[in-house]
């Protein structure tokens, strides 16, 4: 194991019971202990994300029972503090950006412990602000386009959100696999997703897309619901439908002559290397949006809470 110095205490936001943001509390808390195959990290940079609010709502509670209090947040990039042992492949001032275990205390604190398999160095050109914005975001939208959609040069891929967190990492994702891309947003966001790569971008408070949007190959959905349901008619003869969260879904789906496939995303090394290396080659950019010390998070909450931010909304330690 190897140790740098520390202080015994951070500041952290967290959570004594299950609620609106109104349970949130930033306290300072014992900074924690790094176990075998895992890393301390000091957090430079954390994001927001849709399930950090599922999470303190108790909605995933089916799925995480955590010890209370709870510090929520999924992902950071900062500088390794500490290693347990059995981690090899890094050093103490390693520059990292990596995704927390669900089960664990999260990342919107001054530390985070990470799990070494869900960690991977950042290059010296990228911030810690940029790697992060494309930390749980990249690997959501990578793994269903680059891994199972995986749309041919020419195809016709739909994406759902292009403005957001995710959607505006999927838009630059297809159109730099030679996709033509058409993508949803808010009137606000029409240039703006535009400029990420969309031939066509669809203004979902006016517009019908399942008229605007043609006929595609490939739909990427991070809405679910009633624009899950009406994706498929989009869709032509062998097409596919991906989505990340959609419930609820129909027992059956609505035809049998596309595929319609739920994308479970791999919190790995290996997968964050690889958007890392997407990024270094310059076909992907990071969509950073706004960005707020830690002390200033329930503002930041809100703005996730809404649904509709540009990009990626990133906390930075004071």
């Amino acid at each position: 194991m190897k140790i740098g110095r520390l202080r015994p205490v951070m500041r952290a936001w967290c959570f004594r019971r299950y609620g609106g943001p109104e349970v949130l509390s930033f306290e300072e808390l014992p900074v924690p202990l790094v176990a075998p195959r895992e890393i301390l990290v000091k957090v430079a940079a954390a994001s927001i994300n849709p399930i950090d609010s599922k999470l303190r709502e108790g909605k995933l509670s089916w799925l995480v029972s955590p010890e209370f209090p709870r510090v929520p947040g999924r992902d950071c990039a900062g500088t390794a503090v500490a290693i347990g042992a059995g981690v090899s492949d890094f050093a103490l001032g390693d520059l990292v950006v990596g995704i927390a275990d669900m089960q664990r205390n999260g990342t919107h604190a001054e530390f985070a412990i990470l799990p070494a398999a869900q960690v991977a160095k950042i290059p010296p050109a990228m911030s810690a602000v940029q790697a992060v914005a494309v930390g749980v975001t990249g690997l959501s939208a990578y793994i269903p386009l680059m891994e199972i959609a995986r749309p041919s040069p020419g195809q016709r891929v739909l994406v759902h959100a292009g403005a957001g967190g995710v959607g505006s990492l999927a838009v630059q994702i297809a159109r730099h696999l030679g996709a033509e891309v058409v993508a949803t947003c808010g009137t606000a966001n029409l240039d703006y997703v535009r400029s990420l790569g969309a031939a066509l971008a669809i203004d979902y408070t006016v517009e019908d897309f399942v008229i605007a949007a043609g006929r595609c190959d490939v739909v990427f959905d991070t809405i679910g619901g009633e624009v899950h349901r009406r994706s498929s008619t989009v869709l032509r003869p062998g097409g596919m439908l991906v989505y990340l969260t959609a419930a609820p879904i129909d027992a059956e789906p609505p035809r049998d002559d596309i595929r319609i496939i739920h994308a479970k995303i791999r919190y790995t090394r290996e997968v964050l290397e690889q958007v890392i290396a997407l990024i270094a080659s310059g076909a992907v950019v990071p969509q950073v949006g706004r960005i707020f010390p830690l002390s200033e998070a329930q503002a930041a909450y809100a703005i996730s809470a809404t649904g509709h931010a540009r990009g990626k909304i990133i906390l930075v330690t004071d």
